[in-house]
């Protein structure tokens, strides 16, 4: 995320970008593309940035109907720095109900869609500015890795970034992709 917001998003907004795609590959229960919508609304808001759109996709649906609810533990929220918190996030009516809601115009900023990284394609739409696949690609052998990695590039805009985990590795395979900082390497 500071590499995204230090470096990826002033880039993007200095050269004009009037908006960006971003896919959350395997999103899981949705912290991760909500995460990225506060981050990126709030450049856009502060900084002049553009504006953004993302595409938040799993396997699961059930992890997908969490997601979409946009309703977690209020603990879930911690980490979540106190200006974010107060501007994206309401809190339950009632104290009883330990949750909260990401707001509505964020959520409606995320488009939540099934989809299996094992699949031939990935029916994404335009190429993306920004895909972020964290945390997933290490249950996977290294060929199916090499695969899956190869799927996400082709869905990335020529100059685009891909975000990996700090587990994972892109070492050994033969993509148009360069290493710009750890685990995030960009499409040449």
């Amino acid at each position: 995320f500071d590499y995204l917001m230090g470096t990826v998003m002033p880039r993007l907004r200095d050269e004009g970008a009037r908006r960006v795609r971003v896919w959350s590959a395997a999103c899981s229960t949705g912290a991760e593309p909500y995460t990225l919508a506060m981050l990126l609304d709030a450049f856009a808001a502060d900084k002049g940035g553009p504006d953004f759109g993302i595409l938040a996709t799993d396997l699961d649906s059930g992890v997908l109907r969490t997601a979409r609810r946009g309703i977690y533990p209020a603990a879930m929220f911690d980490p979540v720095p106190a200006a974010l918190r107060k501007r994206y996030v309401l809190s339950a009516s009632d104290p009883k109900r330990d949750e909260m809601r990401i707001v509505p115009a964020l959520r409606s900023a995320i488009g939540f869609a099934q989809m299996n990284l094992m699949d031939e394609r990935y029916p994404v739409g335009d190429p993306m500015d920004i895909i972020f696949c964290r945390n997933v690609l290490i249950y996977f052998d290294k060929p199916t890795q090499e695969r899956v990695v190869r799927r996400l590039t082709e869905c990335l805009r020529p100059g685009g970034w891909l975000f990996l985990g700090h587990s994972e590795s892109t070492t050994g395979f033969d993509l148009p992709l360069t290493t710009v900082s750890n685990t995030v390497f960009q499409r040449i």
